[in-house]
């Protein structure tokens, strides 16, 4: 056993390496003194006897092992780059591109849903209120909801009517994924009937933010920094969608090239993730 004792005379520390649990007689090389030490001592011991610290061994440092890095993160940074620089048209040109973009997603399947509620005037629910959109009729319910799925894409028109109330026709947009909810307030009879049609401003500002979101997950991606943010990021950057649905592919496709690559972000104040 490795260990240290210091001379009881002249304060001399000698470095041994002893046996453990037997008594030893040790001659201080510095003054010639000679005393008895013990590496296990018990209170019965004297102090010549228990002048003894154990040394251990050496400390090892273990470090993690480190990934090299590769361009994953920054090509998945192009990528978000390409989603945001897509999506900012998208939303600028926003009624011709949404229109072409939900084409290709209607030849792709998707389909839309309504959920519309009627009142009157005085807030109260109307029931049996005839509407139409995409070529099919229906009439709200009990409680004045009219509900209706696999509806085509696109732009549509809602055709509201009711008897002893003015008939309303409103354009709609109908997306994948989020159902269009909307209240319609039907006003009594009397004057012309009410045409609204779609207005894009409100998408327009909706493909902003997500495509803002993308160019978050950029800055993410080129600092490579919070994980969390950049997976995120690059989630919600698929309902960007883009022309021809492009902005939502590459974002996929972003997605799954920082899922792969996560070890290679920092987490903020905690480092290097392991």
């Amino acid at each position: 056993m490795k260990g240290r004792t210091i001379c009881p005379k002249c304060k001399h520390e000698i470095l041994l390496d002893i046996p453990d649990k037997e008594k030893h007689d040790i001659v201080c090389p510095k003054c010639d003194n000679k005393f008895a030490i013990q590496a296990k001592c018990d209170d019965s011991k004297s102090i010549e006897e228990c002048s003894w610290e154990e040394h251990g061994e050496p400390r090892k440092t273990v470090l993690s092992s480190l990934k090299p890095k590769t361009k994953m993160p920054r090509i998945a940074a192009i990528i978000l780059a390409c989603v945001f620089v897509i999506g900012i048209t998208t939303a600028v040109l926003s009624e011709s591109f949404i229109e072409s973009s939900l084409d290709v997603a209607s030849f792709a399947g998707l389909t839309g849903s309504v959920k519309i509620l009627v009142t009157d005037e005085s807030n109260n629910t109307l029931n049996n209120v005839d509407i139409k959109i995409d070529g099919k009729d229906g009439f709200t319910n009990y409680n004045g909801y009219f509900t209706k799925d696999n509806l085509e894409l696109g732009i549509q028109e809602l055709v509201i009517s009711k008897e002893n109330y003015k008939n309303q026709t409103l354009e709609i947009l109908i997306t994948p994924f989020i159902r269009y909810e909307s209240t319609i307030i039907l006003e009594d009879l009397g004057g012309k009937e009410k045409n609204i049609q779609f207005n894009s401003a409100g998408c327009t500002i909706i493909l902003v933010i997500f495509s803002i979101i993308a160019l978050i997950g950029t800055i993410s991606c080129l600092k490579r920094q919070y994980i969390d943010i950049a997976i995120v990021s690059s989630f919600l950057a698929i309902f960007s969608f883009g022309f021809f649905l492009i902005g939502s592919i590459l974002a996929i496709i972003a997605f799954i090239i920082i899922f792969r690559s996560k070890d290679e972000f920092e987490n903020g104040k905690k480092g290097k993730i392991f």
